[in-house]
């Protein structure tokens, strides 16, 4: 009976339960529930353990929450990527840890900080927690798993900008550097005379370097050659010819306000409106690598008007190449990047209802024409430097040159030179004609007093030149060009030169002066069926009957990897049989084709290797023929080429052997040659040498702007597309950046040794003209290690306590990381012996230290991380 009331009561018990669970249940659905995520550190008990350390995760109960501290991450303001910065996390007043930047970043990263009033005041390097607070609508987002920061901002809150533009603060000078380019080459030949044992040797020792000077704005810049060939005759010595010449020497700045530069020295004048003039003076002009590229050259001014919030978009050749959201109503587009010569536009507005209105844009360009708005401009003054005769009249002038685009697509351009017995003015004018194409037009007026003429001359020259390029047929005049000259007009090089001995290397009728000159280069695209070419070129002259036809026109095309052309070709050639004096024409006719070897074989060592040959005969008769291999190896640093030719009248065969490697250092090169009646070797090196404030660096061939990688302890490492690597002493060149735009340079994080890590594999750089920039990649040079950190009361240390390596040294890059399950850590750079710090709360029980010695720990060959397990003391159980 008892057992039966106990059955009742537990039976009627269960059933009260389970009422009052369904309406708990019902209750909690019908009415709202505020909540947060929580980890109870009592699920981290291992072992059986009823209780858990305490450890504080709250920091992880938010998403996008990570411990205080500084972190690289990549920066996005309204999708677009920033680059990497350093970026401090700390805590709000809420205790919310939060991602801060100062007024400063923000400026930097375009927002228009001058004109918001909640920046008034404010110090530049003062943290921001709340940006939404000064910037309505505005949103920060972190995403920890990418390391990327998401800033929205809106755009009545940033900085007018044309695309790409960047801020001109963020331009760097660079260090204090010497650089030098090298292009060093030797040759020896032997020749067989027409009698016997008769025969010559030719020996020949090439020089050709360019030094600089960099310190701070200022550039010194200089050219110099040497050349040393000797004769040798039947054993006998022969003549011996030296020569060494510095040219190109000036020093040179830029004036930033300006967006020009000055150059103080040897140059030559720019070749839009009047021709080259080398010099030696004052030039200052504008600089378009100031500018974006979006602002460079010509481009329309498009322009429409939008019913609704729109978005505008602009492609070419089905390729979209601009794209925006504007306001309702009228709207412009100026910061169209420079596309090409020539090239219909399409542009398309698609409406907020989901409507699209399109129209096609035809528009066409010449070099000389400038966008809406647009200038630029010359100023010279300085002494006639000219180098083709054995002296010359040096006159010194005075040049101004301008450009300036107007609306309607139209640019005027026109300048004058004034010198005591010569001057010049030109004006002319370009326009975008549409479907038509481009035009530009204009008129020069000379008057010179000539060296043994009595009369002053006075004439003018008439230029015309037209680009054009039909898309639908595939046909692109790229340029198209009439020059006539009447018979007293004289350039200012012909004023100078005039009357004086033509220098022995130069070309028989370069004194002469022109009368006509017709230029014209056309491209023809047949899609799959190949491409044809023609550029030609035809010259006569006042008081000689001389006419100089130039013509390279041509089919190139391929088949399943086979390529294969024909080229028809009109030049001149010197007689040597002639004294050197003669120079007939020469028509050529050629045909060649190349097999790729992967055709037949997919083993690596025939990828890039291929068959090629070759046939030409020409207006003489004389026909030559080639076979040969060429190719590439050693992931493509190693160049090679064997070739065998065989000609008719007397040529004979002949044959090349010749090889080039391609390193981060310089290029060396080699080559043997020969024929029936000669013999031929020669060798080569290029490459180039920067010293600068870290050591020495070698380098490939230098350009403009360079930058030199650093990564203290790593070498080996890629840079960038993997062209450069870090030396032995972790230094590597990018040799070419471009002037006064955004350069992003990277390491291949795959490629770092086993016992170096770094804390941010990219960086950017904005680099002026001719500057050297240290690219400086904290490294972490140690050991690999995991650690199993145990506490003295036999417990692992918590899972999400913060473990910092105790660096002795000042001013040490943060190396810190985060406690996984079973007290386990990963920390890279590592000595062989130290001390760690632990931390899983504010309290000072809830941290605690452990001293390491990984030296008994042998990583094997396949994985370097050493592992091993130490005592944390300090912490109370």
């Amino acid at each position: 009976m008892d057992m039966k009331n106990n059955k009742l009561s537990h039976d009627g018990n269960l059933c009260l339960c389970k009422r009052f669970n369904v309406i708990s249940l019902l209750l909690t659905c019908a009415l709202p529930a505020l909540g947060r995520d929580y980890f109870d550190p009592g699920l981290l008990s291992l072992n059986g353990e009823q209780q858990a350390a305490m450890v504080d995760l709250t920091t992880f109960e938010t998403a996008g929450q990570l411990p205080e501290g500084e972190y690289f991450f990549t920066l996005y303001v309204n999708q677009y990527e920033q680059g990497q910065y350093s970026i401090q996390f700390k805590k709000n007043s809420d205790g919310k840890i939060q991602p801060t930047l100062t007024p400063k970043q923000l400026h930097d990263l375009g927002v228009n900080t001058t004109i918001l009033p909640a920046f008034s005041g404010m110090p530049i390097d003062k943290p921001i927690f709340d940006l939404a607070a000064l910037i309505p609508e505005s949103k920060i987002k972190a995403d920890l798993s990418l390391l990327r920061l998401d800033l929205s901002i809106p755009q009545v809150a940033m900085q007018s900008h044309a695309q790409g533009s960047v801020d001109p603060a963020l331009w760097e000078q660079g260090v204090p550097a010497l650089l030098l380019n090298y292009n060093l080459n030797g040759s020896r030949n032997w020749q067989e005379g027409q009698w016997e044992n008769s025969h010559s040797r030719q020996d020949s020792l090439f020089a050709n370097l360019r030094g600089g000077i960099n310190l701070d704005a200022w550039r010194l810049r200089s050219d110099m050659t040497y050349s040393n060939s000797k004769n040798t005759n039947n054993n006998q010595f022969g003549s011996r010819q030296t020569d060494t010449r510095f040219t190109n020497t000036y020093l040179q700045r830029d004036i930033q306000f300006l967006r020009s530069e000055i150059l103080f020295g040897e140059n030559s004048t720019g070749n839009e409106v009047f021709d080259t003039i080398p010099f030696r003076g004052i030039k200052l002009n504008s600089n378009d690598e100031m500018l974006p590229y979006s602002l460079r050259g010509f481009a329309p001014l498009v322009s429409g008007v939008a019913s609704t919030n729109a978005r505008v978009t602009l492609s070419q050749n089905g390729s979209v190449i601009y794209q925006t959201y504007v306001a309702p109503g009228p709207f412009s587009i100026s910061d169209l990047y420079q596309t090409g010569q020539a090239g219909d536009l399409t542009m398309t507005i698609t409406e907020a209802d989901g409507s699209v209105h399109t129209q096609t844009l035809a528009y066409s360009s010449l070099p000389i024409m400038q966008r809406t708005g647009g200038i630029k401009y010359e100023v010279t003054t300085g002494r006639y430097h000219g180098g083709i005769t054995d002296g010359s009249q040096q006159m010194n002038f005075g040049l101004g040159t301008l450009m300036y685009g107007l609306p309607n697509n139209i640019t005027l351009y026109g300048g004058g030179l004034v010198a005591q017995e010569y001057y010049s003015a030109v004006i002319g004018s370009g326009v975008s004609l549409g479907d038509v194409g481009a035009l530009s037009a204009d008129i020069t007026l000379a008057s010179a007093q000539i060296k043994g003429l009595t009369e002053r001359q006075r004439g003018n020259a008439y230029r015309v030149r037209y680009a054009k390029s039909l898309l639908s047929t595939g046909t692109s005049i790229d340029l198209a060009a009439y020059r006539y000259s009447t018979q007293n007009y004289y350039s200012f090089s012909d004023a100078n030169n005039i009357g004086y001995q033509l220098n022995d290397d130069q070309l028989p009728w370069a004194l002469e002066r022109q009368r006509n000159s017709i230029q014209l280069q056309v491209n023809q695209d047949m899609a799959s069926w190949g491409s044809l070419f023609i550029s030609a070129s035809r010259d006569n002259y006042w008081g000689s009957g001389r006419v100089n036809n130039s013509v390279s026109a041509g089919y190139n095309s391929s088949y399943k990897g086979i390529s294969y052309g024909l080229t028809y070709r009109i030049d001149r050639v010197q007689n040597s049989g002639n004294g050197g004096g003669d120079w007939p024409e020469n028509r050529q006719i050629s045909m060649n084709v190349q097999i790729p070897f992967n055709l037949f074989s997919n083993a690596e060592s025939v990828r890039n290797m291929y068959a090629s040959y070759q046939i030409s005969h020409n207006n003489q008769g004389n026909q030559q023929q080639q076979a040969g291999i060429t190719g590439t190896a050693l992931e493509d640093h190693l160049a090679y080429s064997v070739i065998q030719g065989y000609g008719n009248q007397s040529q004979g065969t002949n044959g090349t052997l010749s090889s080039s490697y391609q390193g981060s250092q310089g290029m060396v090169s080699g080559g043997y040659s020969y024929g029936d009646s000669y013999r031929s070797v020669n060798m080569g090196a290029t490459g180039g040498v920067v010293v600068h404030p870290q050591g020495v660096t070698l380098s490939q061939t230098l350009g403009s702007a360079v930058a030199i990688v650093s990564t203290p302890g790593a070498s080996g490492v890629a840079v960038g597309n993997g062209s450069s690597r870090t030396n032995h002493w972790g230094q590597a060149v990018v040799p070419y950046l471009s002037d006064y735009q955004k350069n992003n340079i990277s390491l291949d994080p795959s490629t770092l040794p086993d016992d170096v890590d770094v804390t941010q594999s990219s960086l950017n750089i904005y680099p002026t003209k001719g500057a050297v920039i240290l690219a400086n990649f904290a490294t972490r040079v140690g050991f690999q290690a995991l650690i199993t950190l145990i506490q003295s009361n036999h417990t692992p240390v918590p899972f999400g306590a913060i473990a910092r390596f105790d660096n002795p040294e000042a001013n040490s890059v943060p190396n810190t990381s985060i406690v996984g399950d079973a007290g386990q850590v990963y920390l890279s750079g590592l000595p062989e012996t130290g001390s760690l710090t632990a931390q899983w709360g504010p309290a000072i029980d809830q941290q605690c230290r452990a001293r390491f010695n990984l030296t008994n720990s042998v990583p094997s060959k396949n994985n370097p991380l050493h592992q091993t397990q130490v005592t944390c003391e300090g912490a109370t159980p």
